[in-house]
């Protein structure tokens, strides 16, 4: 019972519990194509972990699959715990998928690992959600694994700050080659602008709260690879829901 319910907890409220333990960090690590069954309930899963990042014998996960053609995608596919280490290779049983989805190669595998000596801001917790950001030309902004043993916040301010450069680029490149882009924003508080003319005059904030609103609803992007500028366009034509924060 006890079991269950350590894994009831990491599935309901992961970022929560990831909190709850003050020497962990909740990180996710997609699975391999390889999947073997072990009965009827249970299957074998495969993560190949870079030198260096170490997951513990009987070490508990939790799976999810990453959005693809519809949100219902990414959904909790069952837990388990590591079960054999082979060098980089580590293999979980995972039982309890009651999804009615299959696991597939790319789900993430969610666990707790021991924490680094980084700076912890956004841009790591993105990472903690195996999401990576990249520029207009596909090129990333970060290394879903090296930044959590070596990130400081100024590595977290110049990433902003290209982050801002990145969408104002963008956005005039639309408004000069693809004007019919530039459309009104319907609702939020952003209303009645248009989608083109906030990304050309977007600041340090808005950035925030659109990474924000990405922490805080990690099942949209986790484990994929995104061009920032799409996805803020995306989040402003949607009305750019943000996070209330408690004060």
């Amino acid at each position: 019972m006890r079991k269950l319910l350590f894994y009831l907890l990491l599935l309901s409220s992961a970022n929560s519990f990831a909190q709850s333990d003050s020497t962990k960090w909740l990180r996710a690590f997609p699975i391999t194509a390889y999947m073997v069954d072990l009965d009827d309930t249970t299957k074998i899963v495969q993560l190949e972990m870079p030198e260096g990042l170490i997951i513990k014998d009987k070490q508990p996960g939790i799976i999810y699959g990453v959005y693809r053609t519809a949100k219902d995608d990414a959904v909790e596919k069952g837990y388990g715990k590591c079960n054999l280490i082979k060098g980089q290779y580590y293999y979980f049983s995972i039982r309890n998928n009651k999804s009615g989805q299959p696991l597939q190669k790319g789900d993430l595998l969610y666990t707790m690992m021991e924490k680094t000596n980084i700076y912890y801001g956004r841009i790591a917790q993105l990472a903690g959600h195996f999401i990576r950001l990249q520029n207009v030309y596909s090129d990333p902004f970060y290394d879903r694994y090296t930044l959590f043993s070596k990130w400081t916040a100024n590595d977290e301010q110049k990433l902003i700050d290209s982050v801002i450069m990145d969408i104002k680029f963008t956005g005039n490149y639309f408004i000069n080659n693809d004007p019919s882009m530039n459309v009104f924003i319907k609702g939020g508080d952003y209303k009645g602008k248009r989608v083109l003319d906030v990304m050309t005059q977007c600041g340090p904030a808005d950035i925030e709260n659109f990474i924000d609103y990405m922490i805080a609803r990690p099942r949209l992007y986790a484990g994929k690879e995104w061009k920032i500028s799409e996805i803020f366009a995306t989040w402003l034509s949607e009305g750019a829901p943000t996070v209330i924060k408690n004060k």
